[in-house]
């Protein structure tokens, strides 16, 4: 084999080894860095939940006080009028609950006494010992605003129980679980007011927004009149991802979802994983439906004592996730392979040109050695002389080529001198 060829080969070998090990050492640290970026975006959105939920808390809340100031300005509860068992005032409230109702998109609304005993409710009149207080079942926001100072506060609570069918709640929050069972508790998003007449506390208004529902947005000036779980899915959807969506959990069961069922998978709540087990002592799980895997990050729902009792979740397929380093990892690859390649040709073309080089002037010496000495010991001018100075491309080689041809003339001189002898 030439030299030009031994020496292109290694010189390209050596420009290529490199690279190759590098890419090898780089490559998975890079593509598990893009694959934390993606879980990292996860969790962001999970956060944004967080943001949401409190905002509608805020919401409730606000619109739990406008509704005690209306009830307070009308005289509904007052002072006057303590008796809970008054025909006028539940039927004046009976009048003004249902449009409130409506307007905010409220799944129950409540009206006590001082202590707490219901006076008017949205859907019946209600039983004369009706309480939010009963001592086996205190409702906390209501608790909160009899004992804790009069003000207004918001919650998430669990309903169940007595109050739970009271309510209403069983027709439009059951949730059927794996067993066939299905899950007689509401997730619910309350909030209360105080009502307050001549200055005296007469009175709280309790709302209250189902979380375990899931149902398209309808138009109106009202940003209740959404669900939750389908504004986080607006807030938070990128591109319109079908497979994407958003999970409410009570406790260890998810109670609702956004994401339609796969293909030839049975789902009784009519959305996937609505029923399912959910792992609450997880930030982050996967679960599977059929043959799709999905990756959620889970923000938590606090009771007023700061307990967990939920959570939000942000689901997407973990294909996403693997996507986007598998993404990273086939460009860096590409790119790798390209640099790959333009080193070892240019490694390649170097060592071919040094080699050439030496060809030359081993092809010069040879045909000194038969006597040709007019043949002078040529150094081929380099491609990159077009734009480099050659000052900066003179090596040994060119030193050793000009010496040679010192020496062939210093050869020819003396034969000739001793010709004419």
């Amino acid at each position: 084999m030439r030299l030009s060829l031994k020496l292109g080969i290694l010189c390209a070998a050596a420009a290529l080894i490199p690279l190759l090990v590098v890419s090898i050492l780089i490559l998975p640290q890079i593509s598990g860095t893009a694959r934390q970026q993606a879980l990292e975006h996860l969790r962001s959105d999970a956060r944004v939940t967080g943001a949401l939920y409190e905002k509608r808390s805020i919401e409730l809340r606000a619109t739990a006080q406008s509704l005690a100031d209306e009830i307070a300005n009308r005289a509904l509860v007052s002072s006057d009028n303590l008796d809970r068992n008054s025909a006028a005032a539940w039927a004046r409230m009976q009048d003004q609950i249902p449009r409130v109702q409506n307007d905010a998109s409220l799944d129950f609304v409540v009206v006590t006494d001082p202590l707490g005993r219901v006076i008017a409710r949205h859907n019946d009149k209600p039983a004369a010992d009706e309480t939010l207080m009963a001592t086996a079942d205190r409702n906390p926001v209501a608790e909160k605003i009899i004992a804790g100072g009069n003000l207004p506060a918001a919650a998430c609570v669990i309903e169940r129980g007595e109050r739970y069918s009271k309510l209403g709640l069983d027709s439009i929050a059951k949730v059927t679980l794996p067993d066939g069972s299905s899950l007689d508790e509401a997730l619910v998003a309350e909030a209360g007011a105080p009502i307050f007449s001549a200055g005296r506390f007469v009175g709280l208004v309790l709302i209250g927004q189902t979380l375990n529902t899931y149902y398209k947005p309808r138009a109106g000036s009202s940003p209740l009149q959404s669900p939750l779980i389908a504004e986080i899915r607006q807030a938070v959807n990128r591109g319109g991802e079908e497979d994407s969506g958003v999970l409410i959990a009570l406790n260890k069961v998810i109670v609702a979802s956004t994401i339609p069922p796969g293909e030839n998978t049975k789902a009784p709540n009519g959305t996937a994983f609505t029923g399912t087990a959910h792992d609450s002592a997880k930030a982050e799980e996967t679960l599977q439906q059929g043959d799709k895997s999905y990756s959620v990050a889970w923000q938590q729902l606090k009771a007023l004592d700061g307990s967990p009792i939920g959570a939000i979740g942000i689901a997407r397929p973990s294909r996403e996730l693997e996507g986007a380093a598998t993404s990273v990892r086939t460009t860096l690859f590409l790119f790798g392979v390209l640099a790959a390649l333009i080193a070892a040709s240019v490694g390649f073309l170097f060592g071919r040109g040094l080699g050439a080089r030496v060809d030359d002037l081993r092809e010069a010496a040879g045909r000194w050695s038969l006597g040709e000495l007019s043949t002078p010991a040529k150094e081929r001018e380099p491609i990159v002389a077009r734009w480099v100075p050659m000052d900066y491309l003179r090596d040994e080689v060119n030193q050793l080529a000009e010496q040679l041809d010192q020496m062939r003339e210093g050869f020819r001189h003396a034969i000739e001198r001793i010709r004419k002898r």
